[in-house]
């Protein structure tokens, strides 16, 4: 059981399918708000359940409460955290802190990438099957390809942002569903625009009645989804919106009205969940220029801080 609030949820989101893929067990993710409020519902129906905890700051209410709720009923639990000194390092069992991380906005960006990382660690050394450990023995090819694209891809954003559009969409399946929803909240968060996530093929379900000529839809394709993502994206090109195309298996392409289906390509030969940490800088930098365009300030979005507490009287 994968625990979280705001981006730590999607990364929780991610975790669990991951899990699941890799170890082949059940793995589910709640808002640590639902596992505090309703362990009965969340925590009860699991065989030998152990839950990851994961914040930020190691401080946010929501997260302790959850991790004080499931060690009540004996439930052991690790912390996944940038802060040692957090009190969700001294409720859990145990602890996995990213120290290094030293991120100073409000908004997760470093520290999203960074856990997201640590987390496909952690998750394929705990499964420890021979897809873990493959998975896991090319997370550095990974994490170097992402440093070999970035500024390929953050040019492709700016581009993309340079056209001004009122409305941002992002689409993903499977693990790449939780990214899409952290793109929306990082539009979202920094722009204080109108941003909506769904799952790719969801999109047709009643979203799809959102697109006019001033939306750019983002559809985040993996090789196992390709010919689906591609044929939705024609769709929603030939509605008036601009469509962006990230992943393997994609033609590069300019972003211009003329030119409604854009893609930014990634490499290629990968599992499809190690495309989560290859496509966020493109997402990451999308919202950072989306928000330098508006005047405003990224690292303090209105009505945020950095951690999140509350002050109740529940226990």
């Amino acid at each position: 059981m994968f625990v979280g609030c705001g981006s730590s949820h999607y990364l929780a989101l991610y975790g669990a399918h991951l899990a699941q893929q890799l170890a082949k067990r059940p793995g589910a993710a709640v808002t640590a708000s639902e596992a505090w409020l309703a362990p009965d519902v969340h925590l009860w129906p699991w065989s030998n359940p152990f839950v990851v905890a994961i914040s930020r700051s190691g401080a946010t209410t929501e997260v302790v409460r959850a991790v004080q709720v499931a060690r009540q009923r004996g439930i052991p639990t690790l912390a996944l955290t940038t802060n040692p000194d957090a009190p969700l390092v001294r409720e859990c069992d145990a602890s996995l802190v990213l120290d290094h991380v030293t991120e100073r906005s409000v908004v997760m960006t470093q520290s999203f990438a960074n856990l997201l990382l640590a987390l496909q660690y952690l998750v394929a050394l705990g499964a420890g099957t021979p897809a873990a450990h493959s998975f896991e023995s090319r997370l550095p090819a990974v994490t170097q390809a992402v440093a070999d694209v970035f500024p390929r891809l953050a040019e492709a954003a700016r581009e993309v942002v340079g056209r001004g559009w009122r409305r941002y969409v992002f689409l993903g399946t499977g693990p790449l569903y939780p990214v899409a929803c952290e793109a929306r909240l990082k539009v979202q968060e920094m722009t204080q625009g109108k941003a909506h996530a769904f799952v790719t093929l969801e999109f047709r379900h009643g979203p799809l009645s959102l697109v006019d000529g001033e939306t750019c839809v983002t559809i985040l394709t993996t090789p196992a989804t390709a010919a689906l993502d591609r044929e939705l994206a024609g769709e929603v090109a030939a509605l008036g919106a601009q469509v962006v195309l990230v992943g393997p298996q994609v033609r590069a392409g300019g972003t211009t009205r003329s030119s409604p289906v854009t893609g930014v390509p990634l490499p290629e030969g990968l599992e499809d969940a190690h495309y989560a940490g290859l496509a966020l800088p493109f997402l990451q930098v999308l919202a950072l220029e989306q928000t330098l365009l508006l005047g405003k300030n990224p690292d303090t979005p209105r009505h945020l801080s950095h951690v999140v507490t509350l002050h109740d009287d529940q226990g």
